[in-house]
């Protein structure tokens, strides 16, 4: 993986798969390639402040708390689900609209 400074046009609220940070990017904001120059993702800036061991660290952090949160997923998907109907999401919107 190779991380690189790119310039960044404007301000907007990014996310780090690598550690699973939300951020603001700024004027210069640092990405993620793989070894065949795909990009991977945006690169918080709490993780370049490790640098890349402390970013190995955290990334395997991030695996780790996704694969837990994989086998919960894989279990509620087996279970009963109960939920709400579309019609009932949008009649208590607009009931909630109503009231404010």
């Amino acid at each position: 993986m190779k991380i690189e400074l790119e310039t960044n046009d404007f301000d907007e609220k990014s996310y780090c798969h690598l550690c699973g940070s939300t951020f603001i990017t700024k004027e210069i904001v640092a990405k993620a390639y793989n070894e065949s120059g795909d990009y991977i993702s945006d690169v918080c800036p709490q993780c370049i402040a490790t640098g890349a061991e402390g970013i190995s660290i955290r990334m395997r952090s991030r695996a780790e708390h996704l694969r837990v949160l994989a086998a919960q997923l894989e279990k509620l998907a087996w279970d009963n689900i109960e939920a709400p109907s579309i019609e009932e999401l949008n009649i208590m919107n607009q009931i909630v609209k109503a009231l404010y």
